[in-house]
């Protein structure tokens, strides 16, 4: 059994799917990691020798198993290699508790707001995008990621749908909830280049907003201001995981004794009087209590949501339910996927009143 990853930010992914194979008692069975990055070839990584993707067609009796979302990708360079497609596997943990059970028992156990929520969906885009993955969280069988897979838009448009961007106002204050190194910033402004409003960043994270401020001090001429705290439901201190999350390229919310102290708050403390019409979340599982902190702004001013749901198993119901107990009958809902299997799903909140004629 091989397990397999494109780039360093999926190095968690992996950890999380041997440690799925740990709780199981089927660690044995994985004989070696493989990696396309020639550096870490030969070495050791989790107790498991590291080989070349080309090692893989010597091996008996072998089955692939890719954790990354680059599965696309790796799979088809692992058949090139004569690799039968039936032996090669996809496992993605994003979403998928370790500890609360199986996703089929969740959704079963929830299937009313689930299906709740899909009759609300706006498109059939958004309907397929949901069915399948669902689907696939219930039988991890990849025909429903397969089939979904004309839905799948480029990653650099994320948060900013170009189709549904284009029937909405929004000019004056775009707030950035989990900013990371500035990569959305580029991103933002790509795709709206006339943009003069202000773009606010929030991230928690001590050196990626080092890095986050550096980014922002190339953007000359920009009205870019950051915010070094945690987006939350009022004002505190979190503790953050910030070494073993993307192998220490970001940061998370942990329980776990030994995390470092850092400062949180709500949207609607920190931008008392400032007029926000657009807000981006995608910070790791806390965009509820995010949201719950901004209702006030949320109610006033009515602005564009673009909110990943794909951190928790609860995200893909709580998150539409939780905006529409903050404002009845403004939103309507879809939902965007940037990436091959069940990370990077976007909802989007389109509000009425911004609705261009």
């Amino acid at each position: 059994l091989h397990l397999l990853s494109r780039r360093q930010r999926q190095m968690c992914i992996r950890d999380r799917t041997y440690e799925l194979l740990q709780k199981h008692g089927q660690e044995n069975k994985v004989k070696a990691f493989s990696d396309n990055n020639s550096n870490k070839i030969g070495k050791n990584y989790l107790g498991k020798r590291v080989i070349a993707p080309e090692e893989i067609k010597t091996a008996n009796n072998i089955l692939v198993l890719v954790s990354s979302t680059a599965f696309d990708l790796i799979s088809k360079q692992v058949i090139e290699m004569g690799i039968d497609k039936n032996n090669i596997y996809y496992f993605q943990p994003a979403g998928v508790s370790l500890t609360q059970g199986s996703d089929m028992m969740f959704i079963r156990e929830n299937l009313d707001k689930f299906e709740n929520v899909y009759e609300q969906l706006a498109d059939e885009k958004s309907k397929k995008i949901y069915r399948c993955l669902l689907n696939y969280r219930i039988s991890k069988s990849n025909k429903y990621l397969e089939e979904m897979d004309d839905c799948i838009d480029k990653e650099e448009e994320q948060y900013f749908d170009k189709e549904l961007m284009s029937s909405y106002s929004f000019c004056e204050g775009f707030i950035d909830a989990g900013a990371y190194i500035g990569d959305t910033i580029e991103h933002f402004y790509t795709h709206f280049p006339q943009y003069e409003g202000k773009y606010y960043c929030m991230e928690a994270g001590e050196e990626i907003y080092a890095r986050l401020c550096k980014a922002i001090e190339k953007m000359d001429g920009r009205n870019i201001y950051p915010y070094n705290c945690a987006a939350w439901d009022q004002k505190g201190t979190l503790q953050f995981d910030t070494t073993s999350f993307g192998d220490g390229s970001g940061s998370r919310i942990s329980s776990q004794p030994g995390g470092v102290l850092t400062p949180c708050n709500a949207i609607d403390n920190l931008f008392v009087g400032k007029t926000i019409d657009f807000i981006k979340m995608d910070i790791e599982g806390a965009e509820k209590k995010a949201l719950l902190g901004a209702r006030e702004t949320i109610k006033k001013y009515k602005p564009l949501l673009a909110i990943c749901i794909y951190h928790r198993q609860e995200d893909f119901f709580e998150i539409p339910f939780t905006i529409k107990k903050i404002i009845e009958g403004e939103y309507t809902f879809y939902i965007r996927q940037y990436r091959y299997g069940q990370s990077e799903t976007v909802l989007y909140a389109m509000p009425k009143s911004r609705k261009k004629e």
